[in-house]
């Protein structure tokens, strides 16, 4: 055996096992990719940053956010009950609630005396016209009665002597006819 084919023989085996190794064992070389890895990288870094401040934030400002349902859920991760923050919830709810409520109640009563004021001055100014007008459209309607009754009484006058002079006509043409008659007939 030739040594020079022994070596030979030797880097058939070891092409084989680099070869081997370069296919199945060791990633192709990919620098576009792993320039996106890094940048993947930087992205979950500042992503993860930006969580722990704003649990930081959260944290060291809770009595700001504790009433939120999405810190009450997780109170626990901030070192709180969540069972007694939602009962807290609960009551400052309840107690917001109650007083929008009694405000409403408020405003619905100031609202009430100010239409109450509203129509006791109308009602006012109502009776001030009726007890002004009223005596004069009473006086002027009871001359106007009373001057109707005036036309009446001479409009009666005038159709009694009318009448009067309607018998009176009708008197002396019968005593005229009777007169001249008389002597024709004798």
């Amino acid at each position: 055996m030739d040594p020079s084919n022994k070596s030979n023989d030797n880097d058939d085996g070891e092409d084989n096992l680099e070869t081997i190794m370069k296919r199945y064992f060791m990633p192709p070389k990919t620098i576009q990719y792993m320039r996106w890895g890094q940048a993947f990288m930087i992205f979950i870094l500042f992503g993860l940053m930006l969580v722990g401040i704003s649990f930081a934030y959260i944290y060291a400002n809770f009595t700001d956010y504790q009433n939120r349902i999405s810190v009450i859920t997780n109170a626990y991760l901030f070192g709180e009950n969540p069972q007694a923050k939602f009962e807290q919830y609960m009551r400052n709810s309840q107690s917001e609630i109650i007083s929008s409520v009694m405000n409403d109640i408020k405003s619905s009563a100031m609202n009430l005396e100010t239409v109450n004021a509203r129509m006791d001055s109308n009602a006012s100014r109502l009776t001030n016209k009726v007890q002004t007008e009223i005596p004069k459209k009473y006086a002027e309607s009871n001359s106007l009665g009373i001057s109707i009754q005036k036309n009446i009484a001479k409009l009666r006058d005038t159709i009694s002597k009318l009448g009067g002079s309607f018998v009176l006509s009708n008197y002396i043409k019968d005593g005229a006819i009777n007169t001249v008659k008389a002597p024709a007939s004798s």
